[in-house]
């Protein structure tokens, strides 16, 4: 049998492992106006995550792409940045990133249009418009892109909106028969015949927004990384190191 002196020195540790555990249980858990007061801003749209952050008492809601700080009592709401001034690393930068690699696999190719090399080392995911001018520029240079290794993805944005002429091209373009071809001939001036299907358009359109699209085109690199505006294709190969 344990003598006395043994079993407080056990209890003694047990209670000291005991306290050292608290904090981190506090730490982890979601204080509930938290999540009661996104519940009353947001309702209705879905929460990705919500976590804590590196800053006590500051709690990050991620909704796709976009990210929000809420204080521990759920009253301030902070719409910004939390920069890293030891590490200098912008730390919402990174999980907006992380956020897009995220939405960006879980896309099915086979509702966007797609330009595949013989064998990609990179895949760029384009939110484009038909008749945005820098979209056509693009466009043409997309054999030097190829050639580089470089896998496009079209996802459609027209600027002008539901139900305006460049919405109608994207429709009739996603709802042939060889969308690679007819986006090519759209790109390049040509009237198609009009031809409407379901289509993902206007939910491309909406993801684009979560994306923080502010013009056309907006590339997505496979990293999460933004590059928004036309870019040639010999500056952009370089950019993307290949």
């Amino acid at each position: 049998m344990k003598n006395r002196l043994e079993i407080k020195t056990y209890l003694a540790q047990f209670m000291l492992l005991l306290i050292a555990s608290l904090p981190l249980r506090a730490e982890t858990e979601i204080p509930q106006a938290v999540v009661d007061q996104l519940q009353a801003m947001l309702p209705g749209n879905s929460l990705s995550e919500l976590r804590t952050t590196p800053i006590p008492g500051i709690y990050e809601a991620r909704y796709g792409a976009t990210i929000l700080y809420l204080s521990a009592d759920g009253r301030y709401l902070i719409d910004g940045e939390i920069l890293d001034l030891r590490s200098k690393e912008n730390l919402t930068d990174s999980r907006i990133a992380a956020a897009r690699v995220e939405i960006l696999n879980g896309l099915d190719e086979s509702e966007m249009v797609v330009y595949a090399p013989e064998e990609a080392r990179l895949i760029l995911t384009i939110f484009t418009d038909i008749d945005c001018p820098y979209c056509v520029r693009l466009h043409e240079e997309r054999e030097a892109l190829l050639d580089a290794g470089i896998k496009l993805r079209y996802l459609l944005y027209p600027r002008a909106g539901f139900n305006s002429p460049s919405y109608d091209k994207a429709v009739t373009v996603w709802c042939s028969e060889d969308r690679a071809v007819a986006m090519t001939q759209a790109k390049a001036g040509e009237v198609l015949d009009s031809i409407s299907c379901e289509n993902p358009v206007m939910s491309q359109m909406r993801l684009a927004s979560s994306f923080g699209l502010k013009g056309t085109p907006h590339i997505v690199v496979d990293n999460g990384e933004v590059i928004s505006g036309y870019m040639p294709a010999a500056n952009l190969i370089n950019k993307l190191g290949l």
